[in-house]
């Protein structure tokens, strides 16, 4: 956006520069059939153009319009334009009187009263200095203004982006936690191994969730760690199967954005005295990613006291993150919860 406004300044001023330095041949009255600047009325009117309009030009796009205009003092800039307007007439005017062709023409033409005050093609070369320093600073503002929006857009997806990832850690941390306590309580010996596994699912939610994409193969390296701490609770009756394809080591994405899905998987299909399984895959193919993760649902298990924070934030961050590139799909019925996941990972 700065680029752009930067070209549209050089672009507005070689096009001001150009009006005065080359309009005048075409509007001003010489003597066609000799060189203009033979002529000293058109030498006159020339330079004074020359002085002039290019200080009119960036006294109306630099002060007038910014600081008039925006002001909403109308009536006063329409007045300030207009006194401009009649001194530059008024300069051309004796200017052209003082030109000794015109001086010659007076004496064989006892009738002229000397040039006339109002020469369309000075009024012509004076408004569109007018409308090319107005229009200038009118459209520099608009970017202006839409680059200071996309600004605050930006900083407000991102605080967004920010607080829906530092919900994610509380949320899995505390399903984490009770399924250690249920170790605990059980006074079940893979605890303390349950809590070494914690630790190095707490390091990658604290170190690699701040960056804003990872290594595919690190979130596939978490949710086993994750899968594998979920295994010391799990009697023979579970059964957990987790694949990945494709160009997985080459692939990055969001950090967290699968690990509700399985947490919720594991929350909700599983049990220790019926049989049960889940299914979590991965597949890379190019720019394409594909996540499924499917559970069979335990008779019994009930979601009404669910707040649904993670699979929500999930949501919207898929929304933030890959606008029109992404489609999911939840099924739930009464024996099967599948989830459908596929981004276009495309920049």
């Amino acid at each position: 956006m700065r680029k752009r406004n930067i070209a549209v300044e050089i672009i507005v001023n070689l096009v001001g520069w150009a009006m005065v330095l080359l309009l005048p041949f075409i509007l001003f009255s010489y003597d066609r059939g000799r060189p203009a600047f033979q002529s000293e009325r058109f030498s006159f009117s020339y330079f004074a153009t020359l002085i002039f309009l290019p200080g009119f030009f960036y006294l109306n796009k630099e002060i007038l319009v910014p600081r008039i205009l925006a002001a909403k003092k109308t009536l006063t800039y329409i007045l300030i334009v207009l006194v401009c307007f009649f001194v530059y007439l008024t300069i051309i005017h004796y200017l052209s009187m003082a030109a000794e062709d015109v001086k010659d023409y007076m004496r064989k033409n006892t009738w002229f009263k000397g040039p006339r005050y109002f020469q369309t093609g000075n009024m012509t070369l004076f408004l569109l200095v007018l409308v090319i320093s107005t229009g200038s600073k009118v459209i520099k503002q608009w970017f202006t203004a839409e680059e200071t929006r996309d600004e605050i857009s930006k900083q407000q997806l991102q605080t967004e982006l920010s607080l829906l990832k530092s919900q994610v850690n509380p949320h899995f941390l505390f399903n984490t936690l009770n399924s250690i306590y249920s170790l605990s309580v059980s006074n079940s010996d893979k605890a303390p191994d349950a809590v070494l596994k914690l630790s190095k699912i707490m390091r990658y939610t604290l170190e690699e969730s701040l960056n804003d994409k990872v290594m595919l193969s690190q979130e596939i390296d978490f949710i086993n760690s994750y899968i594998d701490l979920q295994k010391v609770r799990l009697t023979e009756k579970s059964k957990i199967i987790f694949t990945t394809s494709g160009n997985i080591d080459t692939v990055m994405v969001a950090p967290l954005l699968f690990i509700p899905f399985v947490e919720n998987a594991f929350k909700y299909g599983i049990s220790t005295h019926l049989k049960s399984t889940i299914e979590v895959e991965i597949n890379a193919k190019g720019k394409d990613l594909y996540f499924v993760c499917r559970n069979d649902i335990v008779p019994g298990a009930t979601k009404q006291n669910s707040t649904g924070t993670g699979i929500n934030n999930t949501r919207r961050r898929l929304e933030l993150l890959y606008p029109s590139k992404h489609t999911l799909t939840i099924k739930d019925d009464t024996v099967q919860y599948e989830v459908l996941l596929h981004i276009n990972l495309e920049v």
